[in-house]
């Protein structure tokens, strides 16, 4: 198995994870095939294209190999210019999130997320580096536990107000007001016109805030719109065998990875351009990033 191969699998086996990591092997596919000695640019895009697409929702290494080869027969070292240029307009969109969310925190409240999200954390971190006192509750995320990446680097960077709770609880807190939670952040692997895309569960969450009128802010780099008009279709759905490894047999597992979760009145965007309203997406990704439009 060469390298892309492997990269491919890791990426279809959850190996690697996460938008901007799945983005950046993306990258380093396409630098580790130039130094095999491929050379020919459109080969090389077609490498870039199996590991940006192993997944659907990934728009964020989708829009990587768009923009390093949206210019033909180029020289191979201007191609590694565009896949490094990449990848610092990546860091540098992340950079403008963090202090625009971090000012969203109080000291004392109590805010929810759900799954991981590198963005999510790094600008929690960066509200407790601020001086700020809050709690974070974190769902554990059923079915690969990816909250409890989220609450150890929470609990690594020493918040000191950090709780895990099912996935089904998340609702309940939101509508009971238990804990009376100021805001809900979450990620995001995919923004269209119309709505975005992060871990299955955030659609319930989404709802209850609405029906209890406490914001929901996504953050996500704009890099991440997709040109394409949303289709279910796009939703990945995962093997039975990452709910149940030992099911009995005959029994039909359902497992989406993802919800789809239309922009409302009380959900906001977080991302490079500032605090935007969701059917604002498309016009400022556009207006940022022109190669985005197709």
């Amino acid at each position: 198995m060469d390298k892309i191969q492997q990269l491919e699998k890791n990426i279809r086996d959850l190996k690697i994870q996460g938008a901007t990591n799945i983005a950046i092997a993306t990258l380093e596919g396409i630098k580790s095939a130039i130094e095999s000695g491929i050379t020919d640019p459109p080969k090389l895009q077609k490498m870039g294209e199996k590991l940006a697409y192993a997944r659907p929702t990934e728009p964020l290494a989708q829009n990587a190999i768009r923009f390093v080869f949206r210019e033909k027969d180029k020289t191979i070292s201007f191609y590694l210019k565009k896949a490094k240029e990449f990848e610092f307009m990546i860091q540098k969109a992340k950079v403008q999130m963090s202090d625009k969310g971090a000012n969203l925190v109080e000291s004392g409240g109590t805010y929810l997320t759900h799954c991981h999200s590198q963005t999510v954390v790094s600008m929690l971190v960066e509200a407790k580096n601020k001086g700020k006192n809050f709690a974070v509750i974190a769902t554990e995320t059923r079915p690969l536990f990816q909250g409890r990446i989220t609450v150890k680097e929470l609990l690594e960077a020493q918040l000191s107000n950090v709780t895990l709770v099912i996935d089904d609880v998340a609702s309940s807190l939101i509508l009971n007001q238990e804990k009376d939670i100021k805001a809900i952040f979450v990620g995001a692997d995919l923004l269209s016109e119309k709505g975005f895309v992060n871990k299955v569960g955030t659609l319930a969450i989404a709802y209850a805030a609405k029906a209890r009128n406490i914001p929901l802010f996504c953050f996500s780099v704009l890099l991440k719109y997709d040109p394409r008009e949303y289709s279910s279709d796009l939703i990945e759905k995962r093997e039975g065998s990452e709910i149940w490894k030992d099911a009995p047999r005959n029994l039909k597992i359902y497992a989406p990875a993802f919800d789809f979760i239309p922009y409302d009145t009380n959900i906001k965007i977080v991302c490079e351009k500032g605090i935007i309203d969701g059917m604002r997406v498309k016009e400022e990704a556009l207006a940022s990033y022109p190669f985005l439009s197709g």
